[in-house]
């Protein structure tokens, strides 16, 4: 697998990143954001398709305008940005030219070294970009960002294209990471991993919670609990006891659980077949 050392990165002064009544969106208002990250933070993004995650992270890089509001990048803040269309670059230089090209400074010898450390090694650097596969293309793109070893990493769906092991790996680099992140992801287990704070994009607007996801999950499994409507006071006595109602629940949520685990592991396999070299050309295939 790959392997990235930023552990030693210059640190940013306290405050990174502030925002203030900041409306995000294209053609109307996603959602309205009033955030504060403070160095050294780990925040996941979550949310459902659609309310602004990567809108936001475009936002604050400068990608994008706000519609209204403001925000502000903190003093010595070094912004790394990894997104979406990272996987999707397309160029006829090599591997070692591409990369070369963002560190001109650089010795053969160094450029070398920095990609064999992400895999591209031997023949491999004079593979022409537009024949990477997608998890190529990824390693790649965070090579480069490492290798400049920003103090705010700002990735958007970086596991998209990664295999399990590149997605463990990817943890273990962010997990001993000593600066400040912001990142988007559906994975529950990499947000798991790499969060100890969230922010929950819902409904137009968007909620900071201090903590990671399990406690995040547990404080709203919690409130849908005491939310009683009304019409239950009005509905008859149950003959049930709490009991066989508690297993009936129990039952239910293992097999959940069962079907999450099955789900994600298929989609896990279904990614590293889209990565596999001899299925880049089969069209039928990738559709």
């Amino acid at each position: 697998t790959f392997s990235a050392n930023l552990t030693e990165v210059d640190a940013s002064y306290k405050d990174v990143l502030h925002t203030k009544d900041l409306a995000i969106g294209y053609d109307h208002v996603l959602s309205v954001i009033n955030f504060d990250l403070k160095r050294g933070e780990k925040v996941g993004i979550i949310g459902g398709n659609g309310l602004g995650k990567s809108t936001f992270l475009k936002t604050v890089t400068g990608a994008l305008k706000p519609l209204s509001g403001t925000y502000s990048i903190g003093s010595n803040v070094t912004v790394g940005y990894f997104d979406q269309q990272s996987a999707q670059i397309s160029s006829d230089k090599t591997v070692l030219d591409y990369f070369w090209n963002e560190f001109p400074d650089d010795t053969e010898t160094a450029v070398r070294s920095a990609l064999g450390a992400f895999l591209f090694s031997g023949d491999d650097v004079f593979k022409r970009i537009s024949d990477l596969s997608g998890g190529e293309k990824v390693r790649l793109r965070l090579c480069i960002i490492f290798r400049r070893k920003p103090n705010f990493l700002i990735l958007d769906e970086p596991t998209n294209h990664m295999d399990i092991i590149g997605k463990e790996t990817l943890e273990d680099i962010l997990e001993q990471y000593t600066g400040t992140l912001l990142f988007v992801s559906h994975d529950r287990y990499f947000i798991k991993k790499a969060a100890d704070a969230l922010l929950v994009f819902e409904n137009g607007k968007t909620s900071f919670y201090p903590y990671g996801y399990e406690q995040y999950e547990q404080s709203r499994s919690e409130e849908t609990e005491t939310e009683i409507p009304q019409t239950a006071k009005k509905e008859k006595k149950s003959y049930t006891t709490p009991a066989k109602e508690e297993a009936k629940r129990q039952r239910r949520l293992e097999k959940i659980n069962l079907q999450i685990a099955q789900s994600e592991q298929k989609y896990a396999e279904l990614e590293a077949q889209l990565s596999l070299p001899e299925n880049q050309t089969d069209y039928v295939k990738l559709e």
